[in-house]
């Protein structure tokens, strides 16, 4: 692997919490840099998008996107489009090899499991596929069915060979084996036009992780501006407006595409071309009126962490359009559009207007992002964090060591600065803690938010311990489906395997789970004589690493009807009560009573 790559990939390992052989850790890496987007730095969907172990089909790396946001089930596309008459999707494949050279042979691999996944999309069940493959022909399926409700005709699709090479690989992409290879995934007719294979070294892997932080030093002409007067926190700041034609620099990269990232701070989805304010937008554009654009338009607010201006020409880095993403998504469309192929030089007739706000302060640039959208309402798990239990159990979990897990109560916008795979929010807590403690999986899968609401019995006046033990024995169980690729079709049963697991440890909360009896539990649980909860003693450590395979054992025996579909288990095969049911009676009958 190349140096620079291998040392970075490291550190991202450390950061996250990320164990196993380096070409796994470059799945994830990789995964986390070209998918950052999309999944945000969030570990369980790094792990859910990665497709590689055992018979992958040469792609490493799969993700499905529906308006924005990432799918990994039929249903979860069903409920994004199911309010929206103009959705979009795009489909995503990689493949990451840790190698410095390009192999011919590899891609033509990786490009014959993109043919058979499109092929089993477009009619499930024509070609045999591994389950995690199965899944993502599932879904690729689901939007084909769906098509009339979407705003392309084709779904369109990104394909990536990523290397570590000095080289962009440009010259293997002629290739006899490759070509065909494309030519017949073309010809299946799923995937807009213009699919092509983009061949990735370490510069553009590189590149890659720097629009992580936003599109970096993009030069645009400011010429009618007016400063703001800066303030301790504010760097800079200027109103003014620039014309259409410099603002696509800032929207759009040199291939065309959007700029990764740059309205994930904004609270609105691109609402489509149809929409009643869209189609007045685009009507003003496309009128003899476009001049009058900028007394009709609000324009953009910009946030920025660096900007850098000589003259009329500046330099902008780590910016998101905080408001205006529908204005924005008109421009782009109108600079599509035949008017403007015949007639560019009319991008340069509008005006836009522009506020750009430069600060490297998170609070500036929080504030300015809900001050020009919504205001941030306080959620319920604001509430729960806000009791004294919970700073409690904050202090308990800081104490766990480098080892340990911490328990980030207040909402800080990023992760805490620890491996972000030992790092828990209130509502993962909440769920933990209703399927270990209570016995509640159904609801902590089906209804997570009805654990949520004030007054709920997951936070009670519980000993700080038993909290870390819910969370320890999720942590534990997503690990194990992180080195055993094979088990990873269970995710969705994930915390009938905690409720599982717990019940092996501690056969005492056989009884109590039977009874659902939530009140009872509580007052077990205040004075909770008997019951194991002490995780960093080793020997109940070592307990819950057993018991974790016996349960997943358990899980898969009992989801086997699903299971035999050849795909991973999906919410509604899991969320029924009689599922939970079902997983404590082979629980008790596998549990041994304590000596």
């Amino acid at each position: 692997m190349h140096t620079l790559t291998s040392k970075r990939v490291a550190k991202f390992a450390r950061d996250f919490g990320f164990e196993g052989p380096e070409s796994e850790l470059f799945e994830r890496y990789v995964a986390a840099n070209y998918l950052f987007q999309y999944l945000r730095d969030d570990v369980d969907s790094i792990e859910r998008s990665i497709l590689g172990g055992g018979s992958d089909e040469g792609i490493d790396i799969g993700a499905v996107i529906v308006n924005g946001q990432l799918v990994f089930e039929p249903e979860e596309v069903d409920e994004l489009i199911s309010e929206q008459t103009a959705n979009s999707a795009k489909v995503i494949f990689i493949q990451a090899k840790t190698s410095e050279s390009y192999d011919s042979k590899l891609i033509a691999k990786f490009l014959h499991g993109v043919e058979a996944v499109t092929k089993y999309g477009m009619k499930p069940g024509s070609i045999a596929l591994p389950p995690r493959l199965v899944d993502v022909g599932n879904l690729i399926d689901r939007i084909a069915e769906n098509g009339d409700k979407f705003q392309d005709s084709r779904i369109p699709c990104e394909l990536y060979y990523v290397t570590t090479s000095s080289n962009d690989g440009k010259s293997v992409q002629g290739e006899l084996q490759i070509t065909e290879a494309l030519d017949r995934i073309r010809g299946i007719g799923a995937y807009a036009e213009g699919l092509k294979l983009r061949t990735h070294g370490h510069e553009e892997l590189a590149a890659k992780q720097k629009e992580r932080y936003g599109p970096q030093n993009i030069q645009f002409n400011f010429e009618k501006r007016q400063t703001i007067p800066a303030t301790e926190r504010v760097s800079e700041a200027y109103i003014g407006l620039v014309s259409a034609m410099e603002v696509m620099k800032l929207l759009k990269d040199e291939s065309g595409d959007i700029r990764p990232g740059i309205f994930d701070d904004n609270v609105r989805l691109d609402l489509g071309s149809q929409n009643p304010v869209n189609r007045r937008i685009m009507d003003t554009l496309q009128s003899g009126e476009r001049e009058h654009f900028p007394f009709l338009n609000n324009g953009l607010t910009i946030i920025a962490t660096d900007l850098r201006g000589l003259g009329d020409r500046f330099f902008i880095s780590g910016y998101q359009i905080v408001n205006g993403g529908q204005t924005s998504h008109q421009l782009i469309r109108w600079s599509e559009s035949n008017e403007i192929r015949n007639a560019p030089h009319l991008m340069g007739d509008v005006w836009i207007p522009v506020k750009i706000v430069s600060s490297r302060d998170p609070g500036v640039r929080t504030s300015v992002a809900i001050a020009t959208n919504l205001q941030t309402a306080i959620g319920s798990t604001d509430i729960q964090a806000s009791s004294q239990v919970a700073k409690d159990v904050e202090e308990y979990f800081a104490q766990s060591g480098t080892d340990g897990l911490r328990y980030e109560r207040q909402n800080r916008g990023a992760a805490l600065e620890f491996a972000r795979t030992r790092v828990v929010t209130t509502p993962e807590l909440n769920r933990a803690v209703a399927a270990t403690l209570f016995g509640e999986s159904s609801r902590a899968i089906g209804s997570p938010k009805d654990l949520e609401v004030e007054g709920s019995f997951v936070w009670g006046e519980y000993p700080v311990e038993t909290y870390y033990y819910a969370a320890w024995i999720i942590y534990r169980i997503d690990r194990y489906f992180a080195r055993t690729p094979e088990s990873t079709v269970l995710k969705a049963a994930k915390y009938h395997i905690a409720m599982v697991v717990s019940v092996l440890v501690n056969p005492e909360f056989i009884a109590m789970f039977e009874a659902a009896d939530i009140e009872g539990t509580s007052k077990k649980l205040k004075k909770p004589k008997g019951l194991k909860f002490r995780v960093m003693e080793k020997p109940l450590s070592e307990q819950i690493e057993a018991a974790i395979v016996t349960a997943a054992e358990l899980a898969a025996d009992a989801f086997k009807a699903p299971l035999s579909e050849g795909r991973s288990l999906r919410k509604d095969d899991v969320r029924s009560r009689r599922s939970q049911e079902v997983l404590l009676e082979k629980a008790k009958a596998a549990a041994k009573p304590t000596s």
